[in-house]
């Protein structure tokens, strides 16, 4: 009977001195539920937080390509100016125009173009007024004396797609060359 004394049964459950005593180890069923519960609730949000950033990468791609082409498209108005001043005096002024490259050179067509099927780019050119007693750049609708400086456009670049993805760049060009 002594032996009996100090029976042990998969590690769990002991008889010591006539006594059963129940010693806990391993996890309960309750413990892995709570745990497995854990695990899977972090990776449901690990999932929706890569979802998130790689849609909101996706949406700033297009920004980028925005923005490049806008520069793209100063720069293209800039080799028009180069070749020859009469490339951009003899636009209708206020006239949305697009630009298309033919391989070796950009020109201004009214022909819509479409960049990587996704961006529409045009650009405008306009006069510039300068205040007779300064020679300062001031708005057509200033009230002050003002002629048109037939050496210097204002030129606004937009480029647009139809997810409403828009930019918009001006600046001044000069009639250096001359």
């Amino acid at each position: 009977m002594k032996e009996m004394r100090n029976l042990q049964v998969q590690n769990s459950v002991k008889i010591e001195n006539g006594n059963l005593r129940i010693h806990p180890r391993g996890f309960s069923l309750v413990e892995v539920v709570i745990g497995a519960a854990l695990i899977l609730l972090s990776l449901i949000g690990l999932i929706t937080a890569y979802s998130f950033y790689l849609k909101a990468g996706l949406k700033n791609t297009d920004r980028v390509k925005a923005a490049f082409l806008l520069e793209e498209g100063v720069e293209a108005v800039l080799l028009l100016r180069d070749g020859a001043w009469s490339n951009l005096s003899s636009l209708t002024g206020g006239t949305w125009y697009y630009l298309a490259w033919n391989g070796s050179s950009w020109s201004a067509t009214t022909t819509e173009t479409v960049v990587d099927s996704v961006f529409t780019r045009t650009f405008r050119i306009d006069e510039v007024y300068r205040r007779d007693s300064d020679k300062d750049i001031v708005a057509s609708t200033s009230p002050a004396a003002k002629s048109v400086d037939q050496n210097t456009k204002r030129v606004t670049v937009r480029v647009a797609t139809d997810e409403g993805v828009t930019g918009e760049l001006a600046t001044y060009l000069t009639n250096l060359f001359e």
